[in-house]
């Protein structure tokens, strides 16, 4: 089922709403000292006050966020109109396309690293600010001046859901572009550094953000962070609603007698990037400070790795989240070809969900603080499972096919999904300590970030031995249909098996503190943590960028069909 990848999972900003602030530039062990809230006015855990929502500090922390709002909620949300219906690029390079487009967040502990050890010009944050942004300015600049090309089959001449073999050889050659999916290696590539690019800087925002919410009084803590998440909110509707009216012509998929180049999205988002580059040289606010001793940082970071409450926790969320995220590489075509999702009703959709998201968020966070995360857990994974396979096998089998029906009973999702992150939050929380929060919220969700690539790399693999590409689900016969209900089975045996894993979550907090009060420590978990967590980047990004490129692009590992004497056949 068409997922909304450009949803950002909300607990990788989160995670450095904690981050990188708690080291101190000029303390003689390189950490501020920390006092208790109760020491201070009002229970704040800092001094210095309040932020004035209406001042120059938090209208360029505003800027920031409604950079990153719109850039993170266009660039993900064109992979289906784009990629998929004006390139017609496989399912398995679509999937790939998603991960690679936020594989800048599975890095979030490295750029908080440069952000807390490496001062530039005396600025911890403007400056990686600046670099963050300027490197996605060029990127996006380049994807808006490089034409994209030719659709593969533009609606406009011809009717474009006819299989190609129906047509003849003058007929292939005048209305197709065979080559138009290649096209889309240096788009796929380009928006990757985006991704890198504007992480880079939103790591350095968020450490910000921590120093401006430690000042807050107990009673109003966390006013700060729900500012800055409205203005995302809002700015990334936004730019889902410009998708959905601007890419909803026919040579995208749409019903709209319209539409605008494939380049102009790029060049909207290149706005905001130029913007929020002057808000920052000349709006930020931020004292100069001394360099952090990088040896001290890895110390503690090293201590935290060694710790049991630690290297369980990742790794019941690496093999939990990795089941979980077992897909099928033709959900995608599916959408297109035998729900004839519109791109209009796609990003509705995406905008919708996001709102069901928040809701069931406040829900939780208001009424479900002492639910059994096992069983909360497994309720929401199993209410996926059944929304999601009844609307996708309807459709399969051609009892259903609605566009509405697809995407509309798929926005139930949204609900199970919520109440999952929200409870992983509450398991961030009670790990991470006063002076190693950013390290602590840095290595559990990108742990949990490269769950998603990896398994990406899983059922691209396994469904590269079943007929589901584009032309196989243009057919749309029997054959087809049990070969692509048999990807979904999988998929969704594989989100039941993530349960299996509870074991190695506690059940709520108190049983949380006490396996930190207890658990002890093992260098050895902690060097195997260290290890694996390499080992998955290298592996996900290497599968994840062979499947985009012509020359890899049929290898099995990059989800493609396999070779024969050493060529891609057709």
């Amino acid at each position: 089922m068409q997922k909304n990848h450009d949803k950002l999972d909300l607990e990788e900003r989160v995670s450095y709403i904690a981050s990188n602030t708690s080291f101190d530039k000029n303390k003689g062990e390189g950490f501020e000292e920390v006092k208790t809230p109760g020491e201070l006015e009002d229970g704040a855990i800092t001094s210095g006050g309040a932020l004035n929502l209406f001042s120059r500090e938090a209208f360029a922390l505003f800027c920031q966020y409604g950079a990153i709002g719109i850039i993170y909620g266009m660039i993900p949300q064109l992979m289906y109109p784009l990629f998929n219906n004006y390139l017609n690029m496989e399912g398995y390079q679509t999937a790939s396309y998603n991960v690679l487009v936020t594989t800048g967040w599975s890095f979030k502990v490295f750029w908080g690293m440069l952000s807390d050890c490496v001062p530039i010009f005396g600025y911890r944050r403007k400056s990686w600010m600046i670099i963050g942004w300027v490197i996605t300015l060029i990127c996006l600049a380049i994807m808006t001046f490089v034409p994209l090309g030719a659709p593969y089959c533009d609606a406009r001449l011809t009717d474009c859901t006819r299989p190609i073999t129906n047509f003849t050889k003058e007929e292939v050659a005048k209305y197709f572009n065979e080559d138009a999916s290649n096209r889309g290696s240096l788009f796929i590539m380009l928006s990757l550094f985006v991704s890198i690019g504007y992480v880079i800087a939103d790591c350095a925002a968020d450490a910000m953000v921590v120093q401006y919410a430690q000042r807050e009084p107990q009673a109003i803590r966390g006013r700060i962070q729900t500012a800055i998440y409205t203005v995302r909110t809002l700015t990334s509707i936004l730019a889902q609603i410009v998708v959905a009216f601007f890419l909803n012509g026919p040579e995208y998929g749409g019903s709209f007698g319209w539409a605008v180049g494939p380049n102009v999205p790029y060049a909207i988002c290149l706005v905001p990037c130029v913007l929020v580059i002057f808000s920052t040289i000349f709006l930020q606010v931020e004292p100069n400070t001394k360099k952090l001793s990088f040896g001290q940082w890895c110390a503690q970071f090293w201590g935290l790795l060694q710790k049991r409450v630690m290297w369980q926790i990742c790794a019941y969320r690496f093999i939990a989240n990795t089941f979980q995220a077992i897909g099928a590489t033709p959900t995608t075509p599916v959408a297109s070809k035998w729900a004839r999702v519109e791109p209009l009703n796609d990003s509705l959709s995406g905008v919708i969900g996001n709102l069901i998201f928040s809701g069931v968020l406040i829900v939780v966070g208001k009424y479900g603080l002492n639910w059994n995360w096992r069983y909360t857990i497994a309720a929401g994974t199993l209410g996926v499972v059944v929304v999601d396979s009844f609307v996708t096998f309807m459709t399969v089998w051609n009892v259903v096919r609605n566009q509405w029906f697809y995407t509309g009973v798929a926005l139930a999702d949204n609900v199970p999904g919520g109440i999952r992150f929200i409870i992983s939050t509450y398991c961030a929380v009670e790990i991470a300590d006063v002076g190693n929060e950013g390290a602590t919220y840095g290595l559990v969700t990108t742990i949990n970030n490269l769950a998603s690539p990896v398994a990406s790399v899983i059922y691209k693999y396994v469904d590269s031995y079943f007929a589901v590409s584009q032309k196989d689900i243009a057919r749309d016969d029997h054959h087809v249909r049990l070969e692509v209900t048999y990807c979904f089975l999988i998929s969704y045996a594989c989100k039941c098996c993530s349960l299996i894993w509870l074991f190695l979550l506690p059940p709520q907090k108190t049983q949380m503190q006490e396996l930190k009060r207890r658990g002890g420590t093992s260098k050895f978990a902690g060097g195997l943590l260290i290890f694996l967590f390499f080992c998955a980047i290298a592996f996900s990004l290497t599968s994840n960028i062979m499947a985009i490129y012509p020359s890899t692009k049929c290898y099995r590992i990059a989800g493609g069909k396999g070779t024969v004497n050493g060529t891609c056949p057709k």
